[in-house]
């Protein structure tokens, strides 16, 4: 039988709690970055980091963080930057509004990451960074990219837009490159509607973001609407208007005390799922190797090759149940298509027709679960 209601692909997960936050900050007249906002800086973290050494910077999403931290490392024209070609467009269009290259790299097709050994491969005189992007909440191979960024120098600034909470070898992502930057979009595991993160264990590249991301303002320009502030402020070089407000922070602050929780909920439905599915479904990262911690932002399955993933959509549509497509490779789009010829990114090609995403928030039923693998099941055969 046929649910009557739509299951989405994804639900952000709001409570009470959360509008009771925003309810406080809409009442306390600081609607702007303020106290909240540095509250949920201090926050998290401490979330990814409790002995301290990490620096965060909120602002007002990750495709921001990602731009601003090219900047604050000096990355523009003539540079080059390696990006898996198995991303959100967001990743490689920072590269271009910095004046830099992006130079698209191949996937690994058992996780779906940027494939290390194929970025060596691409590094020229020009390449300074590297931005390894963490699909669906699986992390990256940390000590492969670590090694690579030594050996040439290389700037690593993680893509962690799917990762919030996602560890590795025990230590949560956050804790490895030069910069981590997170997404708080309305999808993420820990959602505010809109809104990113930087972090880092240098102090001086998030002081420099945070004065990129205000109009390079040498200082808390906001402390000017309190009562210990003053009006006088100093502008030392361009700047942009990236900031978090408090109204998203406050929402961010409640999502942040579920986050281990709502994750745990999004790996006992992926664990569902594994179990339930057909055998002829083949599953992504599905094997945590003591080192990795997945998260779960999204659950992508291969299909068989010899079903059509469009038709499986609309039949599945037809059920009322949501999926989607993570993610169209960059390459195959008009804009990088003249630049990178589809033979350099065998992996690539091979996974796309077959990939789909399943529905996977934290509000999930046991009913939802079931009633999801019983019609994969049934259009896919067993």
């Amino acid at each position: 039988m046929i649910r009557a209601d739509f299951l989405p692909l994804a639900r952000p997960h709001i409570g009470p709690d959360e509008i009771a936050a925003v309810t406080e900050v809409l009442n306390s007249g600081m609607l702007t970055t303020g106290p909240k906002t540095a509250e949920f800086e201090r926050e998290f973290a401490k979330y990814l980091n409790a002995d301290g050494g990490i620096y965060t910077v909120a602002l007002n999403s990750c495709t921001s963080g990602l731009y601003l931290a090219l900047l604050a490392r000096g990355i523009g024209a003539g540079d080059e930057v390696i990006v898996p070609t198995w991303t959100f467009a967001a990743s490689a269009h920072v590269v271009e509004w910095s004046g830099a290259s992006p130079v698209l790299c191949d996937i690994n097709e058992d996780t779906l990451n940027i494939d290390v050994q194929m970025a060596e491969s691409l590094i020229t005189k020009r390449t300074k960074a590297i931005m390894p992007v963490h699909i669906a909440g699986y992390p990256c191979d940390m000590d492969a990219i670590e090694a690579l960024a030594k050996k040439f120098g290389l700037f690593v600034v993680e893509d962690a837009a799917h990762a919030a909470g996602t560890k590795y070898k025990g230590k949560k992502i956050g804790n490895f490159s030069d910069v981590t930057v997170f997404s708080f979009y309305a999808t993420k595991n820990l959602a505010m509607g809109e809104g990113g993160l930087a972090a880092s264990n240098d102090e001086r590249l998030i002081e420099e973001i945070r004065k990129l991301s205000y109009f390079g303002i040498n200082k808390e320009a906001f402390k000017r609407y309190e009562k210990r502030g003053t009006w006088f402020y100093d502008i030392e070089s361009i700047g942009y208007k990236c900031n978090l407000d408090s109204i998203h922070a406050a929402l961010g602050l409640v999502q942040l005390r579920k986050l281990d929780a709502s994750n745990e909920r999004r790996r006992a439905i992926a664990k569902a799922y594994q179990d339930g599915l057909s055998n002829r479904i083949s599953l992504i990262a599905a094997a945590e190797a003591g080192k990795h911690f997945h998260t779960y932002h999204l659950f992508p399955i291969l299909i068989p090759q010899s079903i059509n993933r469009d038709t499986l959509i609309d039949a599945l549509r037809d059920r009322n149940i949501g999926t989607s497509v993570h993610f169209r490779p960059l390459h195959m789009h008009s804009h990088y298509k003249g630049r990178f010829p589809a033979e350099r990114f065998p992996a690539a090609e091979r996974v796309f027709p077959r990939v789909l995403s399943l529905p996977m928030f934290p509000s999930m039923t046991d009913e939802d679960i079931a009633y999801v693998i019983t019609n994969i099941n049934e259009l896919v055969g067993s």
